[in-house]
C-alpha cells in the first residue's frame, strides 16, 4: 500500500513539475517574443522620426557631398524616393547635388525644377523637417556636355580639378543611383571607412573581375560569391568594380583629367557603363576598391530601365557593353584580383547572430519604407 501511495505521490510531482517547467517555457518563450516585437516597433519608430528630428537639432552636418544624375522619367518617380532616403540619414550630407545632361529631352523640359522636384517629395514625405533639408541642401545643376550615365560623377570630378586649393581635391563625394532608397546608415558607414582608407575607394556593393574579361557568372551560388553586398560581409572585401547602386566614396584625388578628356573619345557602349569607365581609371592609378560591411542594403525603387532602353534602342545589350568595357582598360586591372570559381577566393561572410541581426535590421527598414513612405 505505501508503495502504491509512493507511486502516485510521486507521479503528481512529476506531473505538477513537468506543468510548472512547460508553463515557465511558454512564458520565457513568450516574453522573448514580446521584447522582440516591442524593439522592432522601437527601432521602426527610431528610423521613421527619430532620425529626422535628430539631424534637425545636429548643428552641422558632415563634410561629403552627394552627386547624382537622373532622366526625365525618373525625376518625377524613383528621384524623390531616393532624395528623402538621403535626407533622412543619421548623418546628413554637406551637399545633395543633382546633375542633369543637357540632352534635348532634358533641355526642353519645364518641370526639371528643385520647385517641382521638392512637390514630387512632399507627395512622399509632407513634413516641415524635409522641407526645410532640401531647400537647405538640394541643389540642380544643368550641364554643358552630356556624359550620359557618368554625369553622376564626371562633371564634379572635372570642377574639383579645375579648383586651386589642393585641399580641396582631397573632398569626400558620395557617388550613388537615384533609384535606390538609401539605408539611413548610408553615410555614416561610408565616411567611417573612407576617413580610415583615404587612399581608397570604399562602397557598399562590387564585383571581382574575370580573368577572361567577361561580364558575370551562371547559377545563384557562383553569383553569390561574385557579386560581393555589404551586409553580407563580415570584413572588408577589395573588388575590380564597385557599383554606385548602393553607393561609394570617392575623392577628386584619385583621378586625374583622364577620366572625362577621354570620355568623348570611348566608344558609345562603353560610355553607358560608367562604373567599370569609373573603376578602369581607379585602377590606373592603382586605388583600391573596397566593399566594407554594414548591417544592411538600400531598397531598389527602379520603375523604369533607362540603360537598358537606351541599348535596346541603339542595338546594344548591357552584357555586350560590360565585356567591351572590361577589355578596353584589360591593361590596367589588378592581376592578382581575378575572380576564381566555386569560391576559391571568396569573401569572409558574416557569422549566424550577425546574420539574424542584420536581416531583422533589414526588415524594419522595409517595414518602415512601406508604413512611413507608403506604397507608390
Amino acid at each position: 500500500m505505501r508503495l502504491i501511495k509512493y507511486f502516485i505521490f510521486a507521479s503528481c510531482r512529476r506531473l505538477l513539475f513537468g506543468i510548472r517547467r512547460w508553463y515557465s517555457i511558454r512564458r520565457l518563450v513568450t516574453t522573448i517574443i514580446a521584447v522582440f516585437i516591442f524593439l522592432t516597433f522601437l527601432l521602426l519608430f527610431y528610423y521613421s522620426i527619430l532620425v529626422v528630428l535628430l539631424n534637425f537639432f545636429c548643428p552641422s552636418p558632415t563634410n561629403v557631398i552627394i552627386s547624382l544624375t537622373s532622366t526625365p522619367k525618373r525625376f518625377s518617380c524613383e528621384l524623390p524616393f531616393t532624395i528623402h532616403s538621403l535626407l533622412t540619414q543619421t548623418k546628413l550630407p554637406k551637399e545633395i547635388r543633382i546633375y542633369l545632361s543637357p540632352t534635348s529631352s532634358i533641355v526642353n523640359q519645364t518641370n526639371l525644377t528643385l520647385s517641382h522636384l521638392k512637390m514630387y517629395i512632399k507627395k512622399v514625405d509632407p513634413s516641415i523637417v524635409i522641407a526645410k533639408f532640401f531647400d537647405k541642401l538640394v541643389r540642380i545643376q544643368l550641364e554643358n556636355e552630356d556624359y550620359g550615365p557618368a554625369t553622376k560623377f564626371l562633371p564634379i570630378l572635372k570642377e574639383f580639378h579645375l579648383l586651386p586649393t589642393n585641399e580641396l581635391k582631397s573632398q569626400a563625394i558620395m557617388i550613388c543611383d537615384d533609384d535606390h532608397y538609401y539605408h539611413p546608415h548610408t553615410i555614416d558607414v561610408l565616411l567611417k571607412y573612407s576617413n580610415k582608407y583615404k587612399n581608397s575607394i570604399v562602397g557598399l556593393r562590387g564585383w571581382r573581375i574575370r580573368e577572361d574579361l567577361t561580364w558575370g557568372v551562371s547559377g545563384a551560388e557562383e553569383l553569390s560569391y561574385h557579386v560581393i553586398e555589404a551586409f553580407r560581409l563580415s570584413e572588408i572585401y577589395r573588388v575590380g568594380v564597385i557599383t554606385a547602386n548602393n553607393a561609394y566614396v570617392i575623392r577628386p584625388s584619385f583621378f586625374d583629367s583622364h577620366i572625362y578628356v577621354d570620355f568623348n573619345g570611348a566608344p558609345n557602349d562603353i560610355r553607358r557603363v560608367d562604373d567599370i569607365w569609373l573603376n578602369g581609371h581607379a585602377s590606373k592609378r592603382n586605388i583600391a576598391r573596397l566593399v566594407v560591411p554594414a548591417c544592411c542594403s538600400s531598397i531598389g525603387v527602379t520603375r523604369t530601365h533607362e540603360l537598358e532602353n537606351y541599348l535596346i534602342s541603339h542595338h546594344m545589350t548591357r552584357s555586350a557593353a560590360n565585356d567591351h568595357a572590361l577589355k578596353w582598360f584589360n591593361q590596367t586591372w589588378e592581376k592578382d584580383l581575378w575572380y576564381k570559381f566555386k569560391g576559391e577566393n571568396r569573401p569572409h561572410y558574416r557569422s549566424w547572430w550577425t546574420k539574424i541581426y542584420r536581416e531583422w535590421i533589414n526588415i524594419i527598414l522595409r517595414l518602415k519604407f512601406i508604413i512611413y513612405v507608403g506604397f507608390r
